[in-house]
């Protein structure tokens, strides 16, 4: 057998992800928590502890997740954004080697399925080292990326399209560089109207 070549079954089998990710992408997204929490039991999740400091409100919050694949233990996540529902993470097949096969082909397994059900995905992001491919399908936005780096691992998450928007589009504020009186930046706080100026 060739070292580079699986050596196990993928646990949780692909097609058992995809069929997730279809259930969370069909009908109606959960819009209160009351319908979120009927949501998760008719799909069999199971909500944790908060991931976020309890003194801190984060516009997104994290929460740990209990799904049924794998018997319950992969790394799962779901968020909210602004108290509202954003999405679901999950990490799968990961490896502390780079570039596992048995990594490798549990990604390639469920990109080939979610192409088959939905087509051409695209990658927005161009990055050379962690592959990615997002679909927008019912108002949700599926992501699978392969991350390659110092260890192997696949994420797949469904998230609330315009809702995982304004999150990215805040945080990309929040990050944004600030000034001491809001100015734009390179203006110059000692520019000050002249005498008699009109204000």
């Amino acid at each position: 057998m060739n070292a580079q070549e699986p050596t196990s079954v993928l646990n949780p089998d692909p097609a058992a992800v995809v069929g997730l990710v279809e259930k969370l992408v069909e009908g109606m997204w959960p819009r209160s928590d009351f319908d979120r929490k009927a949501w998760f039991e008719r799909l069999g999740l199971i909500t944790g502890a908060a991931w976020d400091e309890a003194s801190a409100v984060p516009a997104v919050a994290h929460y740990s997740l209990r799904t049924p694949l794998a018997g319950g233990e992969i790394s799962s996540s779901w968020t909210s954004y602004s108290g509202r529902f954003l999405g679901i993470s999950m990490q799968l097949y990961s490896s502390m080697s780079t570039d596992n096969p048995s990594t490798r082909q549990g990604y390639e397994s469920i990109h080939s399925q979610l192409t088959a059900r939905y087509g051409e995905g695209n990658n927005p992001w161009h990055d050379p080292v962690v592959q990615a491919c997002v679909w927008n399908v019912n108002g949700r936005r599926i992501v699978i990326r392969f991350f390659n780096l110092q260890h192997s691992g696949v994420m797949v998450s469904v998230d609330d399209a315009g809702l995982a928007t304004a999150s990215e589009a805040e945080a990309r504020r929040r990050n944004a560089p600030t000034h001491w009186n809001n100015s734009a930046e390179g203006a110059s706080p000692f520019s000050l109207p002249g005498m008699g100026a009109k204000i």
